[in-house]
C-alpha cells in the first residue's frame, strides 16, 4: 500500500516479523500484509469518523481520496477533533495491532 498520512502513527513491526517466520510461499505473505494494511486502514479511517463531526466527513474523506499521502490530513483532523489526535490514533492503532497479533497467533 502507497504512504499514508498516519502510516507513522502505527507500529506493525511485530506483525510483519510474525507473517515473515510463517513457511507460507512468499505471494500468501504478502497478501497477508496486503489484508493487514487493509484492515488498519479500515479501523483508522472508521476511528476518526467517530471523532469528527458528520459535517466534515465529506471533506474529509474526499482528501484522503485525492491525497491518501498529505501529511496536512493530520493538521485538519487537529483543527477538526483537537491537539491530542495524533496520540489517539497512535492508541487506536497500538491497539488494532495487538489485537492483529492475537489473532494471528
Amino acid at each position: 500500500m502507497a504512504p499514508l498520512f498516519f502510516d507513522h502513527l502505527v507500529i506493525k513491526t511485530e506483525i510483519i516479523e510474525l507473517i515473515n517466520q510463517k513457511p507460507e510461499p512468499e505471494n500468501q505473505k504478502g497478501k497477508a500484509l496486503q489484508l493487514i494494511d487493509d484492515i488498519i486502514y479500515q479501523g483508522i479511517i472508521d476511528h476518526i469518523l467517530e471523532k469528527l463531526d458528520t459535517k466534515h466527513h465529506e471533506t474529509f474523506l474526499t482528501q484522503v481520496h485525492e491525497r491518501p499521502y498529505d501529511p496536512e490530513l493530520i493538521s485538519y483532523l487537529k483543527e477538526h477533533i483537537g491537539p491530542d489526535i495524533e496520540e489517539d490514533l497512535r492508541l487506536a492503532a497500538n491497539k488494532m495491532v495487538k489485537q492483529i497479533l492475537k489473532d494471528l497467533s
